[in-house]
C-alpha cells in the first residue's frame, strides 16, 4: 500500500520547488536569467560538455537531478536540454550505482532502514523493470534508486537501459518548465506547471484508479511498500514498543 503521508511530502516538495523557482525570477527578474543565457553561450561548443561534466558528477554534489533538468531548459531550451540531462544524469547514475557498491552493503543498507533484501530478489529478477517503474515514477529520489540498485544483484546493463528510459518523462517535463521561464505568463509556463504537478501525484492517480503493471511481472503498490523508507521494519517497531 502507498504511504499517504511520504507522497504528501512528496507532493508539497514539488510544489515548494515550483514556488520557489517562480520566486527566483521574480527576484532577479528575467535579467539575470539572459545573462546566465549569454554567459553559457560564451563558451561556444564548449557549453553543452561542461553542462554534461556537471550533470554526471551531480552525485558526488549532493544535487537534485530536477534542478539541473530545470537549468538544462534554461539553457538550451526543452529538447536539447532533455536530451544533455538524459544523458549526463544515466552516467551520474552508473557513478552513484558504483559508489554504493564501493561504499559497501552494511553502511548504505543501514542509511536505508534495511530495506535493501526485500528489494534485492526483485532487481535480480526484473531488474530492468523495477528500474524503469522507480525511475519513471517519482517513488524515490534518485541517488536513492541508485544506491538500492548498486547494492543489489541487478544487471548492470538493465540498470543502465532502465534509468536511461526511465528518467526521459520527468527530465523532460523539468527541462519544459525550464524552457518556459523566461515568459512565466504564457500558456507554455502554465501547462508546464500543470505537468510538474501531475508527475507529483502520479503515484496517487496509479492508487485511486487501480492502474496495474502485473503484466510486467511487479506491482508499482508492491513495489513501493517494500522500499518505502518512512516505514519502519516489524522488528523494529516491536523493539520500540517493548
Amino acid at each position: 500500500m502507498i504511504n499517504k503521508g511520504y507522497n504528501t511530502k512528496k507532493f508539497i516538495s514539488i510544489i515548494g520547488f515550483i514556488v520557489f523557482v517562480i520566486i527566483i525570477v521574480f527576484y532577479f527578474r528575467l535579467y539575470d536569467l539572459k545573462n546566465v543565457k549569454r554567459l553559457v553561450s560564451s563558451y561556444g561548443k564548449a557549453a553543452p560538455f561542461i553542462f554534461l561534466i556537471l550533470c554526471t558528477i551531480r552525485p558526488i554534489l549532493l544535487l537534485p537531478i530536477g534542478l539541473f533538468s530545470v537549468l538544462g531548459g534554461i539553457l538550451f531550451g526543452t529538447i536539447l536540454g532533455t536530451v544533455y540531462t538524459v544523458v549526463g544524469g544515466t552516467i551520474g547514475s552508473i557513478i552513484a550505482y558504483y559508489m554504493a557498491r564501493y561504499w559497501g552493503r552494511d553502511w548504505i543498507e543501514g542509511l536505508l532502514n534495511g530495506k535493501i533484501k526485500k528489494i534485492d530478489k526483485k532487481c535480480e529478477e526484473k531488474g530492468f523493470i523495477v528500474t524503469f517503474l522507480m525511475r519513471v515514477i517519482p517513488i524515490l529520489p534518485c541517488d536513492v534508486v541508485s544506491y538500492i540498485c548498486g547494492l543489489s544483484n541487478i544487471k548492470i546493463w538493465e540498470y543502465i537501459v532502465g534509468t536511461f528510459l526511465g528518467i526521459i518523462p520527468g527530465t523532460f517535463v523539468y527541462s519544459y518548465f525550464g524552457s518556459s521561464l523566461d515568459n512565466i505568463y504564457s500558456k507554455q509556463f502554465i501547462l508546464s506547471v500543470l505537468f510538474l504537478i501531475l508527475l507529483s501525484i502520479l503515484p496517487f492517480i496509479i492508487k485511486k484508479f487501480n492502474v496495474s503493471t502485473k503484466n510486467f511481472g511487479i506491482e508499482v503498490n508492491e513495489l513501493e511498500e517494500n522500499i518505502d523508507l518512512s516505514k519502519k521494519d516489524d522488528k523494529i517497531i516491536n523493539n520500540e514498543g517493548e
